[in-house]
C-alpha cells in the first residue's frame, strides 16, 4: 500500500475531526436495513463473503477473476510469521536487523512504513504491531528475511503455503504488495516486469483469510487496534493510524457492525481492496472482500461502505442451522452392509458441528445429503464389517433445497461435505451365518 505524504496527513487530520454516529457508514441505519432485503447492488469489480468457519459462499461477484491485491498480501504473509513463531522458529522478543535494502524501503514515505534503520535491532512483535496496524511494508518484508533467510526464499515459501490451499493461479513476488519496481532491484525480480505486482481472485483472498482467522485467530487481538505507536520515545517514533476505518472509533464504524478486521489494500492498479471480518451479535462470523471498489485514494471509504453493505445484507438474510457430531443428516439413506450381524446401517455425521446458512425462510430440512462411501470401506458397493461407530467411511455432499452448498477452496468453489460413520458400530457376522447366507444367495 502507498499514501502520498501530504495528503495522508490532511486525511488523518480529517479522521480525527469527525464527531462519530450511528449513520458513519455513509449510508443511515434505516437504508443499511432497507438494502439488507435485497441483494446489493456493489460497484466493486470483485466481491465475495463467506462463513468464517466453514467457508461457504454468502454472496459473489466475479470472485474467481485474479486481479492485484496490494498489501491484502499481508494477510498470507502473516499467517507464516505466526506459523513460524507458533512452531518455535520465531519469538516474540526476538530482536531481528533489517538489510541495508529493507532499510531504503521504510524511508519511503510514499508506501506506509516505519523508519528502519539497518544499524538497530527491532523485535518480532514490534515489526509485527507495525504491519498489522498500519500496514508497514518494510516491516513485513523484514519479519519475510527472519522466517526464510531472504526475500525470495520468502516469496517462494508464500507460493508453496497458497498452493496447498489451492490456490493455483495467483501472482505473489514479495511480501508486502508493492510493486516489483517499488521493493527495488534488491528484493525484487530482474526477470519480472517493473510494474507487475501481486495477484489473486477474490476467492483466494478469502481462502487465506479463512485459514489465518482459523488457524491463528490471535490476529485479531491486534488487527483491530485503531491508534498505536511504533518506538514511542525515539527520534523514530511514529503514530500508527490503522487504516481499516470501520473499526470501532474511527470515521467507518457503524455500531450494528462490530469490525475487527483485517486488512486493507491499495494500489493504482488494485483501486481501494478490503478484507473485512465481523462477529456478529448471534455469534457467527463472516469474512468479506471487496476489490477495486473505486480507484486508489488516501481516503478508500467507498470500499467499507460497499463492504457494510455486504455485511449487513449477510446478517438480515440468513439464519443458520447446525448438523452435529452423529447428527441424522436428511436424505442419507440407510446402507447395505457386507458381512455383518446387520445387513444395513444409518450414517451419521463424523465431523465437529457443521452450520449451514439458510435464506431466511428456508426450513433445515431443506439441507441434505448425498452419500459416497470410500472404496478402503467397502466390498461390492456394500460396507463392509466390522466399523467401529466413530471411524469415517464415507462423505456426504450437502445440498440447499437441491443445489450444491458451495464454499470456497482456493482458486475454485467446491462443494460443502461432511464426514460419516456408523450410527451404531458394526460387528462381523459368525462363519456360520455368512456361510447361510452365501448358499441362500448361491439359490437365489
Amino acid at each position: 500500500m502507498r499514501f502520498a505524504g501530504k495528503l495522508k496527513k490532511v486525511m488523518i487530520a480529517l479522521v480525527a475531526a469527525v464527531t462519530f454516529t450511528t449513520a458513519g457508514l455513509g449510508i443511515a441505519g434505516a437504508d443499511l436495513q432497507a438494502q439488507a432485503a435485497s441483494t446489493p447492488s456493489i460497484s466493486a469489480k470483485a466481491a465475495i463473503a463467506v462463513d468464517a468457519s466453514t467457508g461457504q459462499i454468502l454472496y459473489d461477484k466475479n470472485s474467481s477473476k485474479p486481479m492485484a491485491i496490494a498489501s491484502m498480501t499481508k494477510m498470507l504473509s502473516t499467517y507464516l510469521v505466526l506459523k513460524a513463531i507458533h512452531e518455535g522458529k520465531l519469538s516474540w522478543n526476538q530482536k531481528i536487523s533489517v538489510s541495508k535494502a529493507v532499510a531504503k524501503m521504510s524511508q519511503n514515505t510514499e508506501y506506509a512504513n516505519v523508519p528502519l534503520l539497518s544499524t538497530k535491532t527491532y523485535s518480532v512483535r514490534q515489526l509485527y504491531n507495525a504491519t498489522e496496524i498500519y500496514s508497514a511494508n518494510a516491516a513485513i518484508t523484514a519479519l519475510g528475511d527472519a522466517v526464510a533467510g531472504s526475500p525470495h526464499k520468502f516469496v517462494s515459501l508464500m507460493r508453496k503455503t497458497a498452493k496447498s490451499w489451492g490456490i493455483t493461479d495467483a501472482t505473489i513476488i514479495n511480501a508486502s504488495g508493492l510493486t516489483n519496481k517499488e521493493v527495488g532491484s534488491t528484493i525484487g525480480y530482474s526477470n519480472v516486469a517493473s510494474s507487475a505486482e501481486n495477484e489473486m481472485s477474490a476467492q483466494d483472498v478469502a481462502t487465506v483469510a479463512q485459514k489465518l482467522l482459523s488457524d491463528y485467530p490471535e490476529v485479531l487481538k491486534t488487527s483491530s487496534i485503531a491508534h498505536a505507536w511504533f518506538e514511542k520515545g525515539t527520534s523514530s517514533a511514529t503514530k500508527m493510524d490503522n487504516r481499516n476505518y470501520m473499526l470501532k472509533g474511527l470515521v467507518k464504524h457503524y455500531s450494528a457492525l462490530p469490525v475487527d478486521g483485517l486488512k486493507t489494500g491499495t494500489s493504482t492498479k488494485a483501486g481501494n481492496a478490503f478484507t473485512g471480518t465481523v462477529k456478529f451479535s448471534n455469534g457467527n462470523r463472516i469474512i468479506t472482500v471487496v476489490m477495486h471498489a473505486g480507484a486508489a485514494n488516501d481516503s478508500g471509504t467507498e470500499r467499507f461502505t460497499q463492504t457494510a453493505e455486504i455485511m449487513s445484507y449477510v446478517y438480515h438474510n440468513y439464519t443458520t442451522t447446525t448438523i452435529n457430531k452423529n447428527g441424522k443428516i436428511n436424505g442419507v439413506k440407510a446402507v447395505d452392509v457386507q458381512d455383518g450381524k446387520s445387513l444395513t446401517s444409518q450414517l451419521v455425521s463424523n465431523s465437529g458441528a457443521t452450520k449451514i446458512y439458510l435464506p431466511t425462510g428456508t426450513d433445515a430440512s431443506a439441507v441434505t445429503g448425498k452419500v459416497s462411501l470410500k472404496k478402503s470401506a467397502t466390498t461390492d458397493g456394500k460396507l463392509q464389517a466390522p466399523v467401529k461407530n466413530g471411524k469415517t467411511v464415507g462423505t456426504v455432499n450437502l445440498n440447499l433445497s437441491k443445489k450444491a452448498i458451495k464454499v470456497v477452496d482456493g482458486t475454485t468453489s467446491k462443494n460443502m461435505t461432511v464426514n460419516v460413520t456408523p450410527k451404531k458400530s458394526i460387528d462381523k457376522a459368525n462363519i456360520f451365518v455368512r456361510m447361510w447366507r452365501g448358499v441362500k444367495s448361491w439359490f437365489n
